[in-house]
């Protein structure tokens, strides 16, 4: 026969079992494991591209199929898994959502389609292309893949479920005094009793309210106080993956270039020459430039049956440009110390003309003149000039003076005032301290003053020119920043320009304190 004392002894170890297994499962209110996302379907792989050919016009029928070939298709992408281990805990003292599935894979794009082979064509008679069949279209762009289904979520099987609560108080008395009287010890509420499968049991209908059990001295007694209150959960399914989405088609391939040459062959190119101006000095320079224009009407010139873009490249002409230095200074090259400058031309194209451009130092003088007697022939005569070292020369020789008696002195190493058009001298004041005595943390600008140099008549603002010596009255400009023990900077950009256009820039920075 079963033993009550036994019984009622164990019923509080079983409850005690069921809630540890209880609070781990209110830590975990997601249930099932996620499904995996699939995988991402493989691009396909471009097509390839036509082959490039040369190819004679002589009038004998020919066929060439010069077309890309088309693109890989895109593979489909991998389903998605459905989530797993989805079994809904019993009624736990929380509420519950599923697993998600996992997203199926994107469709992998197309592979794009490979490009028509160029082709270039030598004729001598137009009227040959019209036996020549070229095809070099570009090949189609692969098909997309598609994109796969997504994995299920895990489903409730108990959409709403209720949770109570007992309050259990627990008393003691001495073991051994059987009179002695029940004093109150703890109380405690928990989730009410369970069957080990974890199914609900009417705990009254089984079990007495009080149970005794014994522990050193002393006899406890729990008391089962009833349903103290009842919480509601629910459970949500988990939502199924992400929809997946189609890649993208391949491009088609671009078509082949076409190119005609009315000859047959291509003339090689010279188109530039650079030498030191001593050697360059009365030599021939012959200069080579295919002129290349841009035609449409492909289409009409060849076989109908070809399948060619409609624009064309075309070898209009080949320019031969002659072109010689001479000199025609009263000075000697070494003289004037540019017999070790290079000088040269390159000849470029504009509106469909070549044209020769001149690559001197700018502080050369030049005329450019036509020679009557041989056609295509520039000379360029070289009439005066100086070096190009002598340009942009300038130092920073003192600044000094307070208030309006500020001055900046520059000196020209160069010495080339008069060598030149026109010298412009920029210089503007920075401080930190404002006219009334604010302090900035760093330097604001405050004022700029343009001092005009020309060769020979008076410099403007009140500028002296000594030599080779440039006095530059600042002070009178930005006089209200240049107080004694002030901060300040100037930053100074000189401009000079030479006879022959040219224009030069140099910039200088100084920064200092006003009177020392």
């Amino acid at each position: 026969m079963l033993n009550t004392r036994s019984l009622i002894q164990a019923v509080p170890i079983a409850i005690l079992t069921w809630q540890l297994m209880s609070f781990t499962a209110i830590a975990q209110n997601t249930f099932g494991v996620t499904g995996q996302d699939g995988d991402r379907g493989r691009d396909g792989r471009s097509g390839r591209d036509g082959q490039d050919l040369k190819v004679v016009g002589d009038g004998k029928p020919a066929a060439y199929d010069l077309t890309g070939t088309i693109g890989e298709d895109g593979e489909d992408g991998t389903a998605g898994r459905s989530a797993s281990s989805c079994e809904q805990p019993y009624r736990p003292a929380n509420s519950l959502i599923g697993a998600l599935g996992g997203r199926g894979g994107n469709g992998g794009n197309g592979g794009r389609g490979g490009n028509g082979g160029n082709v270039t064509i030598f004729y001598t008679d137009i009227a040959n292309l019209k036996q020549l069949e070229i095809r070099n279209a570009g090949g189609k762009g692969g098909r997309n893949g598609r994109g796969a289904v997504s994995g299920k979520g895990c489903e409730c099987r108990e959409a709403e479920w209720r949770v109570k609560y007992c309050n259990v108080q627990i008393e003691r008395r001495p073991y051994s005094d059987p009179k002695a009287a029940w004093q109150y010890y703890s109380s405690e509420t928990r989730l009410c009793g369970r069957s080990s499968d974890g199914f609900e049991i009417d705990f009254d209908s089984l079990f007495s309210k009080s149970s005794e059990y014994r522990k050193d001295d002393w006899l406890y007694r729990r008391t089962n106080k009833g349903v103290s209150r009842s919480d509601y959960y629910s459970c949500q399914n988990g939502r199924d993956g992400e929809p997946s989405s189609n890649g993208r088609n391949g491009e088609t391939g671009s078509y082949g270039k076409v190119t005609l040459v009315p000859r047959l062959d291509i003339p090689v190119e010279i188109t530039s020459d650079r030498a030191p101006l001593a050697a360059a000095l009365g030599k021939k320079v012959n200069l080579i430039k295919n002129i290349w224009v841009e035609r449409s009407g492909l289409s009409r010139l060849l076989r109908p049956s070809s399948d060619v873009a409609d624009t064309y490249t075309y070898l209009k002409d080949t320019a031969r440009l002659f072109y010689r230095f001479e000199w025609a200074a009263p000075e000697s090259p070494t003289a004037l110390g540019v017999d070790r400058v290079e000088i040269g031309g390159t000849v470029n194209i504009r509106n469909e003309n070549a044209e020769i451009q001149y690559q001197l130092p700018g502080t050369l003088e030049y005329q450019v003149l036509p020679a009557n007697n041989v056609e295509n022939l520039q000379v360029v005569k070289i009439i005066g000039g100086f070096n190009p070292d002598r340009v942009s020369s300038f130092q920073l020789q003192s600044i000094s003076g307070v208030g309006t008696e500020n001055q900046l002195v520059l000196s020209d190493r160069g010495k080339v005032r008069e060598l030149l058009k026109d010298t412009q001298i920029e210089v503007q004041c920075l401080s930190k301290q404002s006219a009334t005595g604010v302090v900035a943390s760093d330097y604001v600008k405050r004022r700029t003053v343009t001092f005009k140099i020309p060769p020979k008549m008076t410099p403007s603002e009140g500028a002296i020119v000594n030599d080779h010596i440039y006095t530059l009255p600042v002070g009178r400009y930005c006089s209200p920043w240049l107080r004694a023990d002030n901060e300040a900077t100037y930053e100074i950009v000189i401009a000079q320009t030479t006879k022959s256009g040219a224009k030069y820039t140099q910039n200088l920075k100084s920064s200092f304190v006003v009177g020392k």
